[in-house]
């Protein structure tokens, strides 16, 4: 094992497009990292760049006590793990399995043992003499798993290794990988834009958007304590409901609404002004279910209702502007998105989702109530995107127009 420092990497294509912008991190000894970003952000070029399959425009790579920067991949010592599995047609699951070792020059008996060792933790004994053609999609990842294990590299590359899956297979192959991790502790760099993957199975996250390193920390921290406006909105599903707010007489006004600050939020500095208001949809609730009357509530017109068994979303319209900045333009690339988002914003409405207990009442076409603690509510600074006020916080003085440490 041995860890992984990434020191100032940055990656030019065409003299133009910066792919990855004067990235510094570093992956601890047997640590479980996740990268994490929406589609074209550039977790995949870094990947590549730390495997040796992207030179770098600038900056320097260390893997153990190696410089590798210069390095062909092949010298480097790592194991990549591909979402379309990149096994050898023609040959069984225990030559596949055994390939690298093979062109090692490893002697016949070590891989038939490592081999064999192998496909037991990965339950692929029945499988070994298979073609990949006759596995299913799972079996054929934990190939792909099992052949980069064999080699016992310093470190584990894994490139979205389980995005071709369903969503069955998906829940039992990283619920696979989860256990793996506890049991192997190999250095991995795990890349995914699945907020889920990145929730459960790292030891710690790092967002990425448009190349530059948005925040590193625990997967728990990210959620509860965002630094920015794209951190916030990117981490959780459903998306964090975010709407422009202002900030009046110890109370955060929107639409109609009147709601109390929290009481940990020291947001004198803010009096008067604008914010984003930032509200997680599992921390609405129907106010008819809860019997706590104190909380702030507020009326709705329930435009759909999803019923997922456990739980319900709930989708409503608020009279309120939307936000509209880089951060949330860049996490919903998709043109219609865009397009509805920007028809909402010339409406001066916003499209919030609350997640509330399965057994309400709430239905499309009628009026609802739902409540809010708002020791849960999020606060952004409305020009530089900084977190203000989060759950997590202690709540400590702020100051207007924070800007972003880069």
């Amino acid at each position: 094992m041995a860890r992984i420092v990434i020191d100032g990497v940055t990656k030019v294509f065409d003299k133009d497009v910066v792919a990855v912008d004067n990235v510094s991190m570093e992956i601890g000894d047997g640590e479980f990292m996740v990268l994490v970003g929406p589609s074209g952000c550039g977790k995949s070029t870094l990947l590549r760049v730390v495997a040796g399959l992207e030179e770098v425009t600038d900056g320097e790579v260390m893997i153990g006590d190696r410089v590798v920067t210069d390095m062909p991949p092949k010298d480097r010592d790592v194991a990549m793990v591909f979402q379309n599995y990149a096994l050898y047609p023609h040959m069984t699951v225990e030559q596949n399995l055994g390939i690298g070792l093979k062109l090692r020059h490893t002697p016949k008996a070590e891989i038939r043992t490592k081999v064999a060792a192998v496909a037991h933790t990965l339950a692929l004994d029945p499988l070994l003499r298979r073609k990949p053609a006759q596995l299913s999609g799972g079996q054929r990842q934990r190939v792909a798993m099992g052949r980069a294990m064999v080699r016992e590299p310093l470190a584990f590359l894994m490139d979205e290794p389980l995005s071709n899956l369903d969503a069955k297979l998906r829940v039992q192959m990283r619920a696979e990988l989860a256990r793996l991790r506890d049991r192997l502790r190999t250095t991995t760099l795990y890349v995914t834009h699945d907020q889920v993957e990145a929730m459960t199975l790292g030891d710690r996250v790092a967002v990425i958007n448009e190349g530059v390193i948005q925040q590193i920390e625990t997967p728990q921290a990210l959620y509860r304590r965002p630094a920015n406006l794209f951190v916030g909105a990117f981490m959780g599903s459903p998306s964090m409901n975010l709407v422009e707010a202002r900030i009046s007489d110890g109370h955060v006004t929107f639409a109609d609404v009147r709601w109390p600050l929290p009481a940990k939020f020291d947001l004198r500095a803010y009096e008067g002004h604008s914010v984003v208001l930032g509200i997680r949809p599992s921390d609405f609730d129907d106010a008819l279910l809860v019997k706590d009357e104190s909380r702030p509530t507020i009326d709705i017109g329930v435009d759909v209702t999803e019923e997922l068994g456990s739980e319900m979303n709930v989708i409503f319209t608020i009279d309120a502007p939307p936000v509209m900045t880089e951060a949330t333009r860049a996490i919903s690339r998709d043109a219609a998105d865009v397009q509805q988002a920007s028809l909402l914003a010339e409406s001066h409405q916003s499209v919030m989702t609350a997640q509330i207990d399965a057994h309400s009442t709430c239905c499309p076409g009628e009026r609802a109530r739902l409540c809010v603690d708002v020791d849960r509510l999020y606060f952004f600074d409305a020009d530089s995107g900084v977190a203000i006020g989060t759950p997590g916080d202690a709540g400590k003085p702020v100051a207007i127009s924070a800007t972003i440490e880069p």
